[in-house]
C-alpha cells in the first residue's frame, strides 16, 4: 500500500504539471516575449499555460477493462468463460479490431499467460500476469488520482487553443492491457461519433518507479494531447483562415497545411524537460527543419511535372510523413514562436491560419538565431502567399 500511495502522489504531481528535473536552462533571449504575453518559462512547455478561454473540454477515464483483465489473470488457471466478458468490452473489442486478428487469436494469447510453452502471437498477457502485483498497484494509483487526471488533462488540452471562440470536445480514455504489437495507445472513433483513446497501462507506465515523475507525466501528456487534437480539429473547421489557402503557395500548400495542423499536436509528445526545444533538442530540430525544407523544395520543383507533384502531395499527407517530418518540424516551429511571442502570441498565430504560422516562425527566427531558417525557395513562396490579397 505504501508503494501505491507513492505512485498516486506521483500521478497527482504529474497532473499538476510537475515534470521531472530539467537540465539547467539558459536565460531567455533578448528578443523575448512582449510585455503582457504569457511566454513559456525556460524548461516549461507551452501546453502548461493557462487556457485563453473557458473551452469546454471534457475527459473521462474508464479503468474497467484493465480491472477485469487483472481479475482474470489473477485466477490460478485460465477460465475460458472470462473471454466473452472481456471481448464485449469496448476497448478490448477495439484492440482486437486494430490488430487485424480474430477473437480466436486473442483467446489463444490470453490463455498463453498460464502456459509458458505457448508462444504469444500478438497480445502479450503473459508478461502482465508475471508482474500482476505491480500492475494492480499502478491501476489502484490511476483510480485514486482519476479525477485530477481528468481535470488536468482537459485543462492542458485547452492550453494552446486560440481564445476567439469557445471550443467543445469530449474524449473517453480506456485504461487497458495487451495492445497489439508495441503500441502504447490506440485512438479511434466509435460508430456514434464518440472519440476514444485506449491506453496500455503496462506500456505507458512500464518503467515507473516512486521517483519517476516523468513517466507518470507521460500519461497526462498522452491524454491531453489526444484531447487537444480533437478540439484543435473542431476549431479549424469553424475558422475560415484554415479553409482555402492562397493560390500563391502553389505545390507547397499541402506541406504548409499539414505542418501547421500537426505541429501543435506534436508538442504534447515531448517531455517538459526538453523545452525550450531550440536549446535542448537543437540537433534534432535542425534535422527536422532540413527535412521540411527539402520536401518544400521538391514540391516547388515538381510544379513542372504533374505526376511528380501529385505523388509528393500524397506523400506529404501520409501518417508516416506527418510522424517523421511535419509533426516534429511543426512542433519546433510552434515552440519557437512561443519563445519569442509567448503562448498568447502562438495562439493568435494559430487563429490566423497556416501561412501566418510560417510567417510567425520566420519573425521568431529573426530574433532567436537558434531557430533554423527556411530555405530561400520556401521562404519566397511563403512571402508571396502572405502578400496575396485575401478572398
Amino acid at each position: 500500500m505504501r508503494r501505491a500511495a507513492a505512485v498516486c502522489a506521483l500521478l497527482t504531481a504529474a497532473a499538476l504539471g510537475c515534470a521531472g528535473s530539467a537540465p539547467p536552462v539558459a536565460a531567455p533571449s533578448a528578443g523575448g516575449a512582449p510585455a503582457g504575453a504569457s511566454a513559456a518559462p525556460p524548461g516549461n512547455a507551452p501546453f502548461n499555460a493557462a487556457p485563453a478561454a473557458a473551452h469546454d473540454i471534457r475527459v473521462a477515464v474508464d479503468t474497467r477493462a484493465a480491472r477485469e483483465i487483472l481479475l482474470s489473470l489473477a485466477r490460478p488457471k485460465w477460465e475460458p468463460t472470462d473471454m466473452k466478458l472481456l471481448e464485449d468490452m469496448t476497448p478490448i473489442r477495439l484492440t482486437i479490431q486494430d490488430s487485424s486478428r480474430d477473437d480466436e487469436t486473442f483467446q489463444r494469447d490470453f490463455g498463453a499467460a498460464w502456459n509458458s510453452e505457448i508462444k504469444t502471437a500478438v497480445f502479450d498477457f503473459a508478461s502482465i500476469r508475471r508482474e500482476i502485483d505491480r500492475w494492480q498497484v499502478l491501476l489502484e494509483a490511476v483510480n485514486s488520482g482519476r479525477a485530477e487526471l481528468e481535470r488536468e488533462s482537459a485543462r492542458r488540452a485547452a492550453a494552446l487553443l486560440p481564445g476567439d471562440r469557445v471550443v467543445s470536445a469530449r474524449l473517453t480514455v480506456y485504461i487497458s492491457f495487451g495492445l497489439a504489437g508495441l503500441a502504447d495507445h490506440l485512438a479511434a472513433r466509435l460508430p456514434d461519433g464518440t472519440s476514444v483513446l485506449v491506453v496500455d497501462l503496462a506500456r505507458i507506465l512500464g518503467d515507473v518507479e516512486p521517483t519517476a515523475t516523468d513517466q507518470v507525466s507521460r500519461l497526462v501528456r498522452l491524454i491531453s494531447g489526444e484531447a487537444f487534437r480533437i478540439a484543435w480539429a473542431s476549431y479549424r473547421e469553424g475558422n475560415p483562415a484554415w479553409g482555402h489557402l492562397p493560390a500563391a503557395l502553389g505545390a507547397l500548400e499541402p506541406l504548409v497545411r499539414v505542418t501547421a495542423e500537426s505541429g501543435p499536436v506534436a508538442l504534447y509528445g515531448i517531455e517538459e524537460s526538453f523545452f525550450p526545444l531550440s536549446t535542448w533538442l537543437k540537433e534534432p530540430m535542425q534535422r527536422s527543419m532540413n527535412d521540411l525544407n527539402r520536401m518544400g523544395e521538391r514540391l516547388i520543383e515538381s510544379e513542372a511535372d504533374l505526376e511528380t507533384r501529385v505523388s509528393l502531395a500524397s506523400e506529404v499527407k501520409r501518417p508516416d510523413f506527418v510522424r517523421r517530418v511535419a509533426g516534429p518540424g511543426g512542433a519546433y516551429m510552434a515552440d519557437g514562436i512561443a519563445q519569442v511571442a509567448g503562448v498568447d502570441g502562438l495562439r493568435r498565430t494559430l487563429a490566423q491560419g497556416p501561412v501566418a504560422f510560417f510567417r510567425a516562425y520566420e519573425a521568431a527566427g529573426a530574433k532567436l538565431k537558434e531557430l533554423p531558417p527556411f530555405s530561400k525557395a520556401v521562404a519566397d513562396r511563403i512571402a508571396a502567399a502572405a502578400a496575396a490579397p485575401r478572398k
